[in-house]
């Protein structure tokens, strides 16, 4: 993956001992009681690559092959243990194997003029020294001006549904990660997901009181996010694309920004639930060159 940043790494929860001897210092020592690796890889949203994150991220992917491209639809499995990763690094100072790497959150975000990048927080076991040999995809990233949003009152009236005029938006899919721990290890032997929280928001131009009435009402909606990278298809035929669609979604926040001598734009905050009507609450599609995941 080419990151951007990059703060994953080996982690140790270390103790102090103490007890009562004949000096006023705290502790006599301390020692090693927990390891683990965490932290967030994070860069701009490739086709291919993001794929392997969604399935760890949702659990479950089924796939589609319409040649030359290949559609393939994430959803959230119901249950508290959901497929890991192997992450592997390599620097000059050597190579390490972070196995059983569990997602605890993907933040996505795009700005006007920016890119749709993505921060992938992550949590596993500590690395072991391991030899890689770093392959590279040859791949175009997805970009903001590939990206359309769209609100409507169900998720099947999307499709009709005219794409909002947005400065920037933001989507945080959370999961509340336990450990697994024993005595007799100083590592966790697994770790198991709680929960799924979505989360999100949407600046914009301040042109009418939709936003307002919407969060003060309390009225749900269906939300979609979909980039598609119409400049570089796949064999002239297909594109790349990346859809991300929130069955419900209510605005948990609206704050406008007024000023003096320019736009005045409004800020909306959004929580994603699960939607009892559809038995949904998130689906990703993507569409690219990947054969599976």
């Amino acid at each position: 993956m080419p990151w951007t940043d990059n703060t994953f790494i080996d982690k140790a929860n270390v103790e102090s001992e103490a007890g009562v001897v004949d000096t006023l210092m705290d502790s006599i020592g301390s020692e090693v009681t927990k390891q683990r690796a965490e932290g967030t890889i994070g860069g701009q949203v490739y086709p291919n690559g993001i794929g392997f994150f969604l399935k760890a991220l949702l659990g479950a992917v089924a796939t589609t092959a319409k040649a030359p491209a290949h559609e393939h639809l994430f959803t959230l499995l119901e249950s508290n243990t959901h497929p890991t990763l192997t992450i592997g690094t390599s620097t000059p100072l050597g190579a390490s194997s972070y196995p059983l790497a569990m997602i605890e959150s993907m933040d996505f975000n795009a700005e006007v003029g920016g890119k749709l990048t993505v921060s992938v927080k992550l949590r596993s076991k500590k690395g072991e020294t391991a030899t890689h040999t770093v392959q590279y995809q040859d791949e175009q990233g997805f970009v903001a001006n590939m990206l359309k949003v769209y609100l409507a009152d169900t998720i099947a009236k999307l499709d009709t549904a005219q794409n909002i005029c947005l400065q920037s938006v933001t989507i945080s899919i959370q999961k509340e990660i336990k450990d697994i721990e024993c005595l007799s290890s100083i590592d966790p032997i697994d770790y198991i997901n709680a929960g799924v929280s979505i989360e999100g928001s949407m600046e914009m131009i301040f042109e009418n009181n939709t936003y307002k009435d919407l969060f003060l009402n309390g009225t749900p909606k269906a939300f979609r996010m979909i980039a598609e990278d119409t400049k570089h298809p796949i064999n002239g035929s297909h594109n790349n694309t990346l859809q991300i669609d929130l069955s419900k979604i209510q605005i948990t926040d609206w704050t406008p920004a007024y000023t003096v001598d320019d736009i005045t734009k409004q800020s909306v905050k959004f929580k994603g639930h699960y939607d009892v009507k559809t038995k949904k609450a998130i689906e990703i599609k993507l569409k690219n060159t990947q054969a599976n995941y």
